[in-house]
């Protein structure tokens, strides 16, 4: 209102006093609101009482008080307090907290980080998210515990942690794009139960590769287990299939310790030189893949996996690894399979190349060459000529060991297709009948010795990844063979059995 600035401003006391802040009187957590609006109402009485005469102090004193205790009278007051709501023991009975404050309570692990940046309270996150998984018009969702997919799944928690990206920012959504929508829920369910139910090989071979796509080193893990336990003649192909860019992938050092106790100088030279010794035998088994893969573009033949496989890497190498070892075991059967003609070049090549290939003639690799000719010319458009045929098989001409055959298997062969120049042809054909070959050049002498080499006479042991692959269920001599020793029995070395059988003959 429109005056003199100058003029004082008369306020009326009663006005005065409700602006201003009143002192809590009690700080008592269970004293109910009615006691403190009486007490307030008391003490607001007696000061205004005192600004006044001391004969209406007297009485409006006793009026108030007289009010007061009809007031307290007529309420009901909480167990254990007084009418002057000071009561000792209310004080006593109130019951301490429980629990800190929220501000001072640590958020969990998955709600780390989101915190409110003014009060340093802990955001309180949904424990439960949502996949939409999305294939053309097709929106599936899958709800699932959002702690164990940040633990369990990186890829995932990459995505969760960049926000959703539905559109809308406060949402609980995220999508999945180009995924099947019901193996993406077993490996969501997985990550919940540590379970998951399969169909056969094939199933699992793609829930491997859904697993390595999102990063899931459980489930990656669990898969190889399983598919190496179902490795068989029927399965194989298709294993080593799907696995076969997995022989291009290096290993980790398993040779690298620390030493943690103190020892003596002749334990730690000990250790020195069986490292060195460990060390020049991977050097040698380096030197001859490179040796042996020379001839075709650097393709591994004999892989060596880590006998103790530590990352998703080392077990998917350990698995191919396996698979291999069964191939070369039942070499004659899968060989000879019409499967075998779907392979690539380079997986045909990784077989062909193998020197632990279990054959009894080598008239069933060149049979294999021979029919996977003919398909790739099919594949390619090619008229099925002894030269086209040639050409699509490249260097593997030469993978079969000619001079293991006998002159009559090696007649058949070329009666059926020439994979080799006519020189070449009358060579073998000569050494195969025992005459004399002279004026041999250093290539020639060299392929006919690649020719006589022979086949390792054992495959090589698995990688022990389940009950299949145990080292128990195959012979001592394929041990014995795998470790490097001898495996011809002395007779000292049943000598038991031996004089059973003496005393047997004496007295039979």
């Amino acid at each position: 209102r429109s005056g003199n600035k100058n003029r004082q401003r008369s306020i009326p006391f009663r006005l005065e006093q409700q602006l201003t802040k009143k002192e809590r009187t009690t700080k008592l957590p269970l004293v109910g609101a009615l006691v403190h609006k009486a007490l307030q109402v008391r003490n607001s009485d007696n000061h205004f009482v005192a600004t006044t005469s001391t004969t209406a102090k007297q009485q409006q004193f006793e009026a108030d008080t007289n009010s007061d205790k009809n007031a307290i009278s007529s309420m009901v007051l909480p167990f254990g307090l007084g009418p002057d709501g000071h009561n000792v023991d209310a004080i006593q009975s109130a019951p301490a907290p429980s629990a800190p404050p929220a501000h001072l309570v640590a958020p969990p692990l998955y709600a780390r980080g989101q915190t409110n940046i003014y009060t340093g309270v802990p955001i309180i996150v949904n424990p439960y998210i949502d996949f939409i998984v999305v294939n053309g018009d097709d929106r599936y969702m899958i709800r699932c515990e959002r702690k164990s997919v940040l633990e369990r799944s990186v890829e995932l928690a990459k995505l969760i942690h960049a926000g959703p990206n539905s559109g809308r920012k406060s949402d609980n959504h995220f999508q999945i794009l180009n995924v099947d929508k019901n193996d993406f829920e077993l490996i969501v369910r997985y990550m919940e139960k540590h379970f998951i139910r399969y169909r056969d090989h094939k199933h699992l071979l793609k829930i491997l590769e859904l697993s390595d796509r999102f990063n899931v080193p459980d489930l990656i893990i669990y898969c190889i287990r399983e598919l190496d336990l179902s490795i068989s003649s029927a399965t194989a192909l298709d294993i080593y299939k799907a696995l076969w860019f997995y022989q291009g992938i290096a290993l980790t050092n398993q040779h690298q310790t620390v030493i943690t106790t103190q020892e003596t100088a002749q334990q730690q030279a000990r250790k020195q030189a069986s490292k060195a010794k460990a060390a020049a035998k991977q050097l040698a088994a380096a030197q001859a893949q490179a040796h042996d893969g020379a001839d075709g573009d650097g393709a591994q033949v004999n892989l060596i996996p880590n006998p103790n496989p530590f990352t998703t890497e080392d077990y998917g190498v350990a698995l191919l690894h396996n698979t291999l070892q069964l191939i070369d075991m039942h070499a004659e059967l899968l060989l000879s399979m019409p499967a075998i003609c779907d392979l690539r070049f380079e997986e045909l090549e990784t077989l062909a190349k193998r020197d632990t290939l279990q054959l009894r003639s080598e008239l069933t690799l060149f049979e294999c060459l021979a029919n996977w000719s003919l398909a790739e010319c099919g594949r390619k458009n090619l008229d099925a000529t002894p030269e086209n045929r040639r050409t699509v098989l490249g260097p593997l001409c030469l993978t079969p060991r000619y001079l293991r055959m006998t002159p009559s298997e090696f007649r058949r062969c070329c009666d059926r297709l020439e994979l080799l120049p006519p020189l070449e042809i009358s060579l073998i054909s000569d050494a195969l009948e025992g005459k004399k070959l002279k004026n041999l050049t250093d290539q020639q002498t060299e392929l006919l010795e690649k020719f006589r080499a022979p086949r390792a006479e054992y495959a090589r042991m698995p990688v022990h990844l389940s009950d299949r692959s145990s080292p128990k269920n195959y012979p001592k001599k394929m041990r014995l063979a795998h470790e490097g020793r001898a495996t011809e029995e002395g007779c000292w070395e049943k000598v038991g059995i031996n004089c059973l059988r003496v005393f047997v003959c004496i007295f039979d």
